[in-house]
C-alpha cells in the first residue's frame, strides 16, 4: 500500500495558503496602498474636462487605494468585498438600481430635518420633526441613527478641524458625501463590468453636477464629504484618519484638487 500520510500536511498546506491569498493579502494589500498615498496612472487619457469630473470621488477612491486619474479604479480584488458585501451590488441590475437611488435621494435628503433637529435638546421635539417629515418607517430610522451619529461625532469633527461650529455643519452640509459615493461606486460598478463607461460617465456627471452646485471650492466639498462620513458611520468611521486624507488631497502638489481649479 502507498503511505499517504502526507496527504493532511499537502492538505493543510493548500488550506493556509488560500487563506492567506483570499484573506490576508487583500488586508495588506490595502495598508500598502494606504502608505504609499494617491495613486495616479503614468499615462491617463482623460481630458482635462473628465479628470476634473472624476475627482469629486477622490477621497473615495484614495481611501480604497484605488486610482484617482483614470476611471479604473484598478482594486478589482477588493470590489468584491466593497460591492457586493458592502453595497448589495451583484450584478447590473443591482448596480444602476443603486446607483438610481444614490442619485434620488442621498444623505442630502434627510439632512435639513437631521440638523434641525440637532439643534434641539428636546427629544420629543427632535422626534415630531421627523415624524412629521420622514416618508416611511425605514426614513424615519435612517433620520434618528443619523441624529445619534451626528450628536457623537460633533466634538470630534471641531476637535478635528473639520467644523468650528454647529453652524459650519449646514453650511458644508453633505452633498459632498452623497456625490462622493455616486462617483466611487459607478467606477467600481463598471470596473465589474456591470454598467458601461458610458453609463458610468453619466452617473460621474451627475455627482459632479450635484457637487458644483453646492460647493465653491474642493475644500468645502472635501469637508461635506468628512461631516456626511461622520453623520453615516458615527465614531467608528475613522474621522480623523479621513480628515488627514482630505488635508493631503488639498494640499499634495501631485492632487487634482491642487493641480485643477475648481
Amino acid at each position: 500500500m502507498t503511505d499517504m500520510s502526507w496527504m493532511p500536511w499537502v492538505v493543510g498546506g493548500v488550506m493556509v495558503l488560500s487563506f492567506l491569498y483570499m484573506k490576508v493579502w487583500p488586508f495588506v494589500r490595502t495598508i500598502i496602498r494606504a502608505f504609499r498615498g494617491p495613486r495616479f496612472k503614468s499615462k491617463s487619457k482623460l481630458s482635462v474636462e473628465q479628470y476634473k469630473k472624476l475627482s469629486i470621488g477622490s477621497l473615495y477612491a484614495l481611501q480604497q487605494g484605488g486610482y484617482l486619474n483614470t476611471l479604473s479604479l484598478d482594486i478589482k480584488d477588493k470590489l468584491p468585498t466593497i460591492l457586493g458585501e458592502w453595497w448589495g451590488i451583484n450584478n447590473a441590475h443591482d448596480a444602476r438600481e443603486t446607483l438610481d437611488d444614490l442619485c434620488r435621494k442621498g444623505y442630502d435628503y434627510y439632512f435639513p430635518f437631521v440638523y434641525e433637529a440637532f439643534l434641539l435638546n428636546d427629544e420629543n421635539a427632535q422626534d415630531d420633526i421627523f415624524q412629521q417629515n420622514m416618508e416611511s418607517q425605514e426614513d424615519y430610522e435612517k433620520a434618528v441613527g443619523q441624529l445619534q451619529n451626528l450628536k457623537e461625532v460633533y466634538e470630534e469633527l471641531i476637535a478635528y478641524e473639520v467644523i468650528t461650529s454647529k453652524e459650519d455643519i449646514a453650511r458644508y452640509g453633505v452633498i459632498g458625501w452623497d456625490a462622493g459615493r455616486i462617483n466611487f461606486v459607478a467606477r467600481a460598478c463598471c470596473d465589474m463590468k456591470y454598467i458601461s463607461e458610458m453609463e458610468a460617465w453619466n452617473y460621474i456627471d451627475k455627482a459632479y453636477e450635484l457637487a458644483h452646485s453646492s460647493f465653491t471650492s474642493w475644500h468645502d466639498m472635501a469637508m461635506s464629504y468628512v461631516i456626511g462620513r461622520a453623520i453615516w458611520g458615527g465614531t467608528n468611521a475613522h474621522n480623523l484618519g479621513m480628515k488627514g486624507m482630505a488635508d493631503d488631497l488639498l494640499s499634495n502638489p501631485k492632487s487634482p484638487w491642487v493641480q485643477i481649479k475648481w
